[in-house]
């Protein structure tokens, strides 16, 4: 549980946040409480989140051809309170089209200005074999569900094997198959128009040697299932970018970077290297110093889009050792990271990657700091 207590007159501060697996105001007693004042604004409860299904309708299926557009709830809502009386309240929801419900604020912003929130190593879910998977996988949830949820920046690892075609890897170790994860993004995109999707395949890690004829391989299967969607950089990678209506009145609202300026000059269609700034850091303090002064000093060069990963780094040592995880070093960052972006940089910051995303409130963060910009 997530929450802000910022209140003029403390004797209306609440004395309580709760969580309820119903609306808090026609449920009799929550799921669990804390005392407001004994946390930091962070509670992680015994509760379970489990996600059999998408409200709204979102669940996806091959055959999938209309959804529900507008935030829906799933049956988990926190609350504040004080004696028995609700302050305030929301649900745990997906905001699957939060860009066009918020057209009439977001439309004259340049995508280079805005909020988006993003998944680093997006495609490392699932399920792999071996020992170290915990130190492979950075998300718990596919794409699709990611999409969603409302996260808008997918950072691809692509590899390539010869006579299996192209996967998504984290570093050398492969995990799935690229292409069903091109059909999702589509899919989407049919439901979903208005919503602005920045692909970022960023680095190609097998084999090492990556050729320019491996390149033109990926970038077909890319263009066969995506293409169509793309938005031509061409006169829009100056400055902060264009608008969102602009790029609306495109109808086109696929950004895909591409992780070599060779072949962005071969293929117009595709956007120039995203910068990543990538801290490299053991301890969350670190990550934030590095962070914070990435904001101040960066510069955008020949794509107007720059992204914070905001993740710690597993050291060889704790691998070795098998100590910790991915998902425990999310924790560490994920509970700090939201109020980072709410309190500090929700003003500047332009896209922020995290791992295990449902760990913190970012796209909720992302929402309101853009109606404020």
């Amino acid at each position: 549980m997530n929450w802000l207590m910022k209140c003029d007159n403390l004797r209306e501060a609440p004395d309580m946040i709760a969580l309820y697996n119903q609306d808090p105001r026609s449920a009799n007693k929550p799921l669990h409480s804390v005392n407001a004042h004994h946390y930091d604004g962070y509670f992680r409860t015994h509760i379970k989140f489990s996600y059999p299904w998408l409200p709204g309708e979102w669940d996806y299926y091959d055959n999938l051809t209309e959804a529900i557009p507008g935030e829906h709830c799933f049956p988990y809502w926190i609350a504040s309170v004080k004696k028995n009386r609700i302050i305030d309240s929301n649900c745990l929801k997906v905001n699957p089209t939060w860009m066009e419900d918020n057209r009439s604020v977001l439309g004259t912003q340049r995508i280079g200005s805005i909020f988006i929130p993003g998944t680093h190593n997006s495609g490392a879910y699932g399920s792999i074999a071996g020992i170290f998977k915990k130190y492979v996988l950075n998300q718990n949830v596919d794409i699709w569900t990611q999409l969603v949820f409302g996260i808008r920046y997918f950072d691809f690892r692509v590899g390539y094997y010869e006579g299996d075609g192209f996967s998504i890897n984290h570093d050398l170790v492969r995990i799935s198959n690229l292409e069903p994860h091109l059909k999702v993004i589509k899919r989407f995109l049919e439901l979903a128009p208005k919503e602005i999707v920045v692909l970022d395949f960023h680095r190609f890690p097998y084999p090492t040697q990556f050729h320019d004829n491996t390149h033109r391989k990926l970038i077909e299967i890319i263009n066969r299932e995506l293409g169509h969607l793309a938005l031509p950089p061409t006169g829009l990678q100056v400055g902060k970018g264009p608008t969102l209506n602009e790029i609306w009145q495109h109808n086109k609202t696929l950004i895909i970077c591409y992780g070599n300026r060779h072949m962005t000059k071969e293929y117009p269609w595709l956007w120039s290297p995203l910068q990543q700034y990538w801290g490299n850091k053991k301890y969350v303090s670190d990550l934030k110093e590095y962070l914070a002064a990435t904001i101040e000093s960066h510069n955008t060069l020949s794509n107007p889009l720059w992204a914070l990963m905001a993740e710690l780094t597993i050291t060889p040592l704790e691998v070795i050792f098998n100590a910790g995880s991915n998902a425990k070093l999310a924790d560490k960052v994920n509970k700090e990271l939201t109020k980072w972006c709410r309190d500090e940089w929700s003003k500047q910051a332009n896209i922020v990657a995290s791992d295990y995303f449902l760990g913190n409130d970012l796209i909720n963060v992302a929402i309101e700091a853009n109606k404020i910009r």
